[in-house]
């Protein structure tokens, strides 16, 4: 007796198959959930294998982040960069442009007034602040396992595990890098101005913007003015959550980082 084959529809080309791959772009026809093994596997060669699935993603993700998040889950994986080497490679690329070339903004800073009239003197107040502006990558890429971890709570209903609320976090968190990279020219070339500050507001809207357009597209299927309040509300809180943990991590961080170091 012959052995029966079921016919499947391939996740990234959309054309029928039998067996475990696709005869006509090699995708996994069944793939397997997406466990935080799976997510650390790619970690070795990061910054050693830029393939062509990084642009390929970046674009997918801009336009449609929701949809394309869904088909990945599903097995369109083999044509997009891995999400953890997404966020460490654009994260990391942003850290090397903004501290190599000294990027940063002239007017007093959070820290700067702060420690102003403390023991510890406004020079080390303004050293921190320098520091949460170059370092702002390493600081976004500690607190996106964390968003991962709040929007798996609030939306367990929709039976993703935290694996998957962790990989759709990369990508988005990667993403909102994108701005800094693209208009780093512009950065360069007003460095130690008051625009700066203006460049920074400017990329905190797109983050804004992108968090909610990308939220409301994955967990609500662009549908429902209630799904778009609740991201909107979603966001808000996030924003107000990470600014006080960026708060209490920046001065952490800055004297790690001059012990390890120096100044």
């Amino acid at each position: 007796m012959s052995a029966e084959t079921t016919e499947n529809i391939c996740p990234a080309c959309s054309k029928p198959g039998t067996g475990g791959h696709c005869t006509y772009c090699s995708e996994v026809m069944l793939p397997e959930r997406i466990t935080l093994k799976h997510i650390f596997h790619s970690i070795p060669d990061v910054f050693f294998d830029v393939e062509h699935g990084l642009f390929y993603s970046i674009k997918t993700f801009i336009k449609h982040p929701g949809e394309t998040i869904r088909r990945y889950y599903k097995g369109d994986r083999q044509r997009h960069y891995k999400p953890l080497k997404f966020v460490l490679f654009l994260g990391g690329l942003y850290a090397f442009l903004f501290i190599s070339f000294g990027i940063h903004s002239n007017s007093s800073g959070y820290y700067e007034e702060l420690y102003n009239n403390s023991s510890a003197g406004k020079i080390y107040g303004h050293n921190i602040d320098l520091f949460s502006q170059q370092w702002d990558s390493l600081l976004r890429m500690i607190q996106f396992p964390l968003i991962a971890l709040i929007t798996w709570a609030l939306f367990r209903k929709l039976k993703y595990n935290y694996g998957e609320h962790f990989v759709a976090n990369a990508y988005f968190i990667g993403e909102v890098s994108l701005y800094q990279i693209i208009l780093f020219p512009v950065y360069y070339l007003v460095n130690g101005s008051k625009w700066i500050d203006i460049l920074n507001y400017l990329s905190l809207l797109w983050i804004l913007f992108y968090y909610v357009y990308a939220f409301y597209d994955w967990l609500y299927h662009r549908k429902t003015t209630k799904g778009l309040t609740i991201c909107i509300l979603l966001v808000v809180c996030l924003f107000i959550l990470i600014q006080y943990i960026t708060f209490l991590l920046s001065p952490v961080l800055y004297d790690i980082k001059v012990r390890i170091w120096g100044s």
